[in-house]
């Protein structure tokens, strides 16, 4: 058996490394951006994209990443301002419309709301998303044939289920159907017992079809003894 010198197997193991690139600076940017979107650190995203603009940024892009972690940040003056600024700018997208719709709708203004989600649809957002938040400003408008249409095409689009019934549930409330609203809650609450969201509006459609009982069943342990005392007492009413 021919065995090959040392140093040969020494050069090629040497020469590996060498091929490893250390990571860009870019690269560890985005890795950092990355992490905090996804602990939801949108102080830090805040953070980092207003020190880009401090450092003479005119990407568009970067006033509107701003704008969405303010926005989900809970402040929505911010997220209003930005939005406006692009706006005046020219900038018109999918997503800037779809984050003009959202903040319409967070400030109750669900015509505006409604506007601005189909402006983000008729300039190519293809999203699941964009019809569900559609779908709930139609419902709070009361064009609820409208709401169902747009929900039924997220479903379309594999938006996800849980979502869209549950969904579709307030739009039985909203008209009053209850029990219906009551049918299409409890499967989705087998399946996912640990969402609170359905829990508590399965909680609200069995106090309306006064099945008041199965109602504070289902919100113990959510609560503390004395808000469940609370709840209970309000709960009476729905007994007449």
């Amino acid at each position: 058996m021919i065995r090959k010198p040392f140093y040969i197997v020494l050069v090629l193991l040497i020469s590996l490394v060498g091929c490893q690139s250390a990571p860009s600076p870019e690269s560890e940017q985005q890795d950092q951006i990355a992490s905090m979107e996804k602990v939801k650190n949108y102080d830090g995203l805040i953070s980092y994209y207003k020190s880009e603009l401090e450092k003479g940024s005119k990407d568009p892009q970067v006033k509107e990443k701003l704008a969405w972690a303010y926005f989900h940040k809970g402040d929505l003056e911010s997220a209003d301002f930005y939005v406006q600024h692009l706006q005046q700018e020219g900038v018109k997208n999918p997503s800037l419309y779809q984050l003009e719709g959202q903040v319409f709708d967070a400030k109750n203004d669900t015509d505006n709301a409604i506007n601005a989600y189909l402006d983000s649809i008729k300039s190519g957002n293809q999203s699941g998303q964009v019809h569900v938040l559609l779908g709930v400003s139609y419902t709070k408008a009361g064009s609820y044939k409208e709401a169902y249409k747009q929900l039924n095409e997220a479903r379309l689009r594999g938006y996800d289920d849980v979502v869209i019934k549950n969904n579709l549930a307030m739009i039985h409330m909203a008209n009053g159907d209850y029990q219906k609203a009551v049918e299409t809650l409890t499967p989705i609450l087998k399946e996912n017992p640990s969402n609170k969201i359905i829990k508590a509006n399965l909680a609200i459609a069995l106090m309306k079809v006064q099945r008041v009982e199965a109602a504070r069943k289902l919100l113990k342990g959510e609560f503390s003894d004395q808000e469940l005392r609370d709840i209970s007492a309000e709960l009476t009413q729905y007994r007449s």
